[in-house]
């Protein structure tokens, strides 16, 4: 398929081997350059001799084009040497298209763009799929190299692929780049070709060049005509000119849906983006109408047609089996596929991120997903806002952050600098603590009063300071605390312990909703009469109607 019947005197099929190790990583020489070297054959029996010798420890290629004797006298696979070529080459990477299962998705794509195009073959590389078309016997090797260019951009292949001295793999060869679980390399399998099919034997002629190229350029009209100037890059000011530390649901697929994704980064942001929006309640129209205007921010943007068909490819990958929204998303430490870890993690800033804070492991409160607080300090003294007995907000705020943060075995020592890091907001692009210090050091105080922490000097393997200070203190819950007897505990998202600690609701606030916790898992009435008895707020009633 690839070479002519016979070759002339000074012509050769070229051969192209890289050795590997039993892991598939390339085996350096003892002059420090990789070890690879060319071949060139003038038969099928040479051909397949060389392949079968190399094929268990190397990377096995062939020349798309035959090459020719050089001014030494020897063949070389340069571009001066490149003598002649009969196909057309597409090559696909599969971690390119995520959402394609297989290479009936990938003959879609292209059957899309160029639906009257005949494919001779295909095959299976092992990490993509190859394409070829033949065409007649041609030594404008540059020409066709440039055409065949145009042709992969206009299906999405790899338009690297696609050099004058192009090399690809040879069926019945291994790609030896990583093996799989079972250690294995996978095979360059044939997948379909012409001759498998007793009609297209018949009716088989090569492609003539000059029709493929009017097909390709009226394809080029069709999917370029809606073509969207690419919009400069505007970066998305989320952290400055706050008061606070806002938090966004989930910030990194927030932040690329607002500045637009850089290319070979977009079709991974595009399906982050349709879960994130479909988490936000968006119907599937307004959906697409979102991702097409975010489309305009890429860089560089893609055709409206273009755009839809990935829409619906993430839709249908989806609704497969072992698929589904849940599949896609999260935080970066989670996802298994390195490329795309290494994506997302780019984007994160993980204290304005809602998902970083709150992992969605953590959101469910059947799972303990959030904080408890230990009913002993939610009585009605402790609750109200007068009387000798009550606790301040920011007492409850810190027994929220102990519960949240406090290593659970007692080895590890909590200190206050631990708590200051834990209750900051960013204000005016800078980070501080919610309290000032004279504040902290009297809640704390008063902790101690009320029998719910201990604050002690560390000892000296806690601390190997000569004299420690306030921050090297160590922080203890009270054993009455530490034990939550069967259900006497109320569990609530952390969310809103972030929301005080950024000024998005006050000390009272705060008290309101721990109170009407308490009266839910009491089974008390949470009407405002009864929550204005225990809190005593009378004349306050807009901080009641601020928390309903």
């Amino acid at each position: 398929m690839l070479y002519p019947e016979k070759l002339k005197d000074n012509e050769y099929v070229a051969l192209f081997f890289m050795k590997t190790d039993k892991n598939g990583g390339l085996v350096i020489g003892k002059d420090g350059k990789i070890v690879k070297f060319h071949k060139y054959v003038k038969n099928f029996e040479e051909y397949q001799e060389r392949i079968d010798k190399y094929k268990h420890n190397f990377h096995v290629y062939n020349a798309l084009a035959t090459v020719k004797v050089g001014s030494d006298g020897e063949p070389h696979r340069r571009e001066g040497n490149m003598r002649q070529q009969r196909v057309l080459f597409i090559d696909f990477d599969k971690k390119d298209y995520p959402n394609l299962k297989d290479a009936h998705d990938f003959t879609k794509m292209i059957r899309k763009k160029l639906p009257n195009v005949f494919l001779h073959a295909y095959y299976d590389s092992g990490h993509g799929y190859h394409y070829y078309i033949i065409i007649p016997p041609t030594c404008k090797i540059r020409e066709i190299s440039e055409f065949n260019k145009e042709i992969c951009a206009l299906v999405g292949a790899d338009t690297n692929a696609c050099k004058v001295t192009q090399v690809a793999r040879i069926p019945c060869t291994f790609n030896r780049k990583n093996p799989d679980e079972n250690g294995k390399f996978p095979m360059v399998k044939e997948i379909d070709h012409y001759r498998k099919h007793p009609q297209q034997i018949e009716r088989f002629h090569p492609l003539n060049i000059e029709n493929l190229k009017r097909i390709v350029n009226n394809a080029k009209k069709l999917f370029t005509i809606e073509t969207i100037p690419e919009i400069p890059f505007t970066e998305w000011k989320y952290d400055t000119d706050g008061f606070d530390i806002k938090q966004y649901s989930c910030l990194c697929t927030e932040k690329v849906f607002h500045e637009g994704a850089d290319e070979h980064e977009r079709n991974t942001w595009l399906g982050r983006i349709i879960v994130w929006l479909t988490g936000q309640k968006y119907p599937d129209y307004k959906i697409e109408q979102m991702c097409q205007e975010w489309n305009t921010r890429c860089r560089p943007p893609k055709s409206i047609a273009e755009t839809q068909d990935e829409i619906k490819g993430w839709y249908e990958w989806f609704e497969k089996p072992d698929h589904g929204m849940g599949k896609i998303g999260g935080c970066w430490w989670n996802i298994e596929n390195e490329r795309k870890r290494e994506i997302v993690h780019r984007q994160c800033d993980k204290y304005h991120c809602k998902q970083a804070m709150n992992p969605y492991e953590s959101m469910s409160i059947s799972t303990d997903v959030g904080v408890k607080m230990n009913q002993k300090v939610l009585t009605d003294g402790k609750l109200s806002v007068k009387g000798r007995y009550l606790m301040s907000g920011y007492e409850y705020l810190i027994l929220t952050v102990l519960d949240k943060y406090m290593p659970k075995t007692g080895r590890t020592p909590f200190t206050v600098k631990d708590l200051k890091y834990r209750m900051q907001y960013k204000k005016h692009g800078k980070w501080q603590l919610c309290m000032d210090i004279s504040t902290l050091k009297k809640t704390l105080e008063d902790l101690e009063n009320h029998k719910c922490i201990k604050v002690s000097d560390p000892t000296p393997i806690q601390c190997k300071k000569k004299n420690p200070t306030f921050d090297d203190k160590v922080i203890k819950l009270a054993r009455g605390l530490k034990d939550i007897d069967m259900d006497k505990y109320i569990v609530f998202y952390y969310s809103v312990a972030r929301a005080f600690i950024c000024h998005q609701i006050t000390q009272n606030e705060y008290k309101v909703y721990l109170c009407i916790l308490n009266n839910y898992k009491n089974g008390k009435s949470c009407t405002l009469e009864k929550m204005n008895i225990i809190l005593n707020m009378e004349g306050k009633r807009q901080i009641f109607l601020r928390i309903f």
